[in-house]
């Protein structure tokens, strides 16, 4: 189990701007907030500019004394929540840039992967995932994505969205009922 409050001392010592308080913080997350990326754009690409975004949007703020208050033991779920919404903001973008081009004319790094079909397996397996996902309201999402693939606590969740555990715990058992036939069902386990 994380220390959450290691996680807050570490978030008020960033908000100071802190440089060694920010590495742990992206040391201890950065994986949690690049799953949450990943998942949301289906695209390895996209969850690595999305987490560089996210944690680059947090140093500028902290330098800049504009970083926000986290409610305490929420700051994992506020980071995978940042990287969410820097995913969904990189996912737009491409696509008004596919629209005005009218058609994609950068082709995707592939040779720094050592294998290439296993790459793109995981990209298309995700987007199908997503497709899934797509069926289920925004707030049953965003619970899923911050409890199984943020790794996040149901009072971190809670805390991160401004609502109840009992709300985020129903919210999670109405997407499992959900997805509970589809290929998804195997991710929403009783384990989270």
């Amino acid at each position: 189990m994380r220390d959450t409050h290691d996680d807050d001392a570490l978030w008020g010592a960033l908000r100071g701007a802190d440089e060694a308080a920010f590495r742990e913080l992206f040391g201890r997350h950065n994986k949690a907030v690049y799953n949450v990326a990943f998942r949301h754009a289906a695209s390895w690409t996209i969850a690595e500019d999305a987490t560089q975004a996210c944690f680059g949007a947090i140093w500028r703020q902290a330098t800049d004394n504009r970083l926000p208050a986290v409610r305490p033991g929420a700051v994992r779920a506020w980071l995978c929540a940042c990287g969410r919404n820097e995913a969904r903001n990189l996912v737009r973008s491409d696509r008004r840039r596919f629209r005005l081009v009218g058609r994609v004319t950068e082709e995707p790094v592939l040779w720094q992967h050592d294998n290439i079909d296993e790459w793109l397996a995981h990209e298309e397996s995700m987007r199908r995932i997503n497709g899934v996902l797509s069926c289920l309201p925004d707030g049953q999402r965003r619970v899923v994505e911050l409890v199984v693939w943020g790794g996040c606590s149901m009072t971190e969740v809670a805390d991160a969205l401004g609502i109840a555990v009992g709300t985020v715990k129903s919210r999670l058992a109405r997407a499992r009922t959900t997805l509970a036939t589809s290929e998804v069902a195997h991710l929403l386990g009783k384990e989270n």
